[in-house]
């Protein structure tokens, strides 16, 4: 929730057996997520909270066996 972030990015990251998502954007504006994987995460992995975020990238992320979660939102 810091505002206009130009040169913030998460890059080249692994996130695996998570009890929760690999990645949130919340409140955020011009940040990037590129280039992670995600394998065996529980909710949305790659997550966008609240969807007043703008112009932020996800770019070249792979998600791979994410499971649900009853303790998330609904759509996780």
């Amino acid at each position: 929730m810091i505002g206009t972030v130009h040169s913030s990015l998460v890059k080249g990251n692994s996130v695996h057996h998570s009890y929760n998502r690999a990645c949130t954007t919340h409140g955020v504006h011009y940040f990037k997520v590129e280039q992670n994987v995600a394998f065996d995460t529980m909710g949305h992995s790659f997550f966008i909270e609240d969807a007043v975020e703008t112009k932020c990238v996800y770019d070249g992320n792979l998600s791979v066996l994410t499971r649900a979660s009853s303790s998330f939102l609904n759509t996780d």
